[in-house]
Order: C-alpha cells, then structure tokens, then sequence
C-alpha cells in the first residue's frame, strides 16, 4: 500500500471510499457506489466489470504515487498510459520499497500520521487546540498553492476530505489558516497526536514556532485516544 492507504474520488458524485482498504475491497466500494446510483452509470458510461474498475483504481493511486514522488511504488511507465489489469494481477503501483521522504515538514507530517493509521485526538483536545491557533500570529491564511507545491497541495487536499468524511470539525475550523512556523494545516494538526508531531518535527523547525504554541505547553495523554 502506498503512504495512507488507497485512494480514488468519484467526482460526480463528490464521493470516497471508505479509507484503509483492501484493493479489492476498494474495487468493490466503487462498484457497489455506481450501483447505487443507475442513471449516472449510464450518463457517465461509468464501468461496473470489476477488472475494468480495478484498472481506474489502479491507474488513479499511480498518478497519485506519481504526482507525489512515490517512486517505490509505481512499476515503470507513465500511470496515464497504463493498459487495464485483469483479475489476479497485482496493482501498477504496488511494488513497495523503501519511501523517502523528500516533502516538507507540514507534509511529511501528514504522511507519517496515515501511516500510523490516521489516529485523532478528542474533540475537546482539538478545540482547545484551534482556540490556541487562531490567535497565533503564525495562523496565516491562503491558498494551498500559495504555500505548497502542487504535489504536497494534491496529498493535503485529500486528506483534508478524508477528515471531512469522519465529520472531525472544530468550531474554529473558518479561522485555522496554515502554520508559518511549521508549515502545517492547521485544520489537520489540530486532530494529530502529539507523539507524531513530536517525531516530525525538527527542532529547527520547532524553534521557528510561535512561544505560546500548544506544542510546547500541551499536557501528555494518559493513553492514546
């Protein structure tokens, strides 16, 4: 699996599947979607023959491994021209291998959370969290292509969908910019344990951040969330 799982979006209907899935599993999302939804299958010509969508998923996650530089995980060729797989092969993109993390440290922290699996801390921790950001005078606000590439923007832009489908919000969400101190998305970090922050985070990069951060005065967790 590449870094946080596979990943595909149905943009007609603005939908996912559900996160950490099997590839097969994924196939049968997709399917089971477009069934669903009967007249966009025929509208949109969308497939329903499971090695016909199992070559979409499989070229979608090699144009994301590729735009992201996942190098590791994606067998020579461009993922655009990709002919389908059949039943019984192995995804294009599957071949694992050793990920360098190459990205920022906003990013990188991003991908070494859904490496971990996505965990989040507690609501109330979250918000007490945001209160902090956005009164911070390293909260700014733009575009994501203002402050990252348009690979990092493509991964955060994901998993920022990924955190809207498990319905984590904070009633401070409109006011979370990003961090120019660490470069994170504040929307995201709020919802990260600090035992992962604390692994990404270089203490050049933590000597940038703002003294009354969080990060800095924020009491231990008892246990994981």
């Amino acid at each position: 699996m590449p870094p946080g799982g596979l990943r595909y979006y149905q943009s007609e209907t603005n939908w996912f599947p559900a996160p950490h899935t099997s590839f097969e599993g994924t196939v049968a999302q997709i399917i089971a979607h477009r069934l669903a939804n009967p007249w966009l299958v025929e509208k949109n010509g969308w497939s329903i023959e499971p090695s016909l969508v199992a070559a979409e998923l499989d070229r979608f996650n090699a144009k994301v491994c590729q735009d992201m530089s996942w190098t590791d995980y994606i067998v020579e060729g461009d993922p655009e021209d990709l002919g389908p797989t059949v039943a019984g092969i192995s995804p294009q993109f599957s071949r694992i291998g050793r990920y360098e993390r190459t990205i920022a440290n906003g990013v990188s922290t991003i991908v070494e959370w859904e490496i971990a699996g996505g965990r989040v801390v507690p609501q109330d921790r979250a918000n007490a969290r945001a209160a902090v950001c956005v009164k911070c005078p390293k909260n700014v606000n733009g575009d994501l292509l203002s402050f990252f590439t348009k690979q990092a923007a493509r991964l955060i832009a994901l998993q920022l969908e990924t955190k809207n489908n498990m319905k984590l919000a904070t009633p401070l969400d409109a006011e979370l910019g990003i961090c120019d101190g660490c470069g994170c998305v504040n929307k995201l970090k709020v919802w990260c344990p600090k035992d992962i922050i604390d692994l990404k985070m270089k203490p050049e990069i933590k000597s940038q951040l703002d003294p009354g951060c969080w990060i800095f005065h924020e009491e231990p967790m008892l246990s994981n969330p």
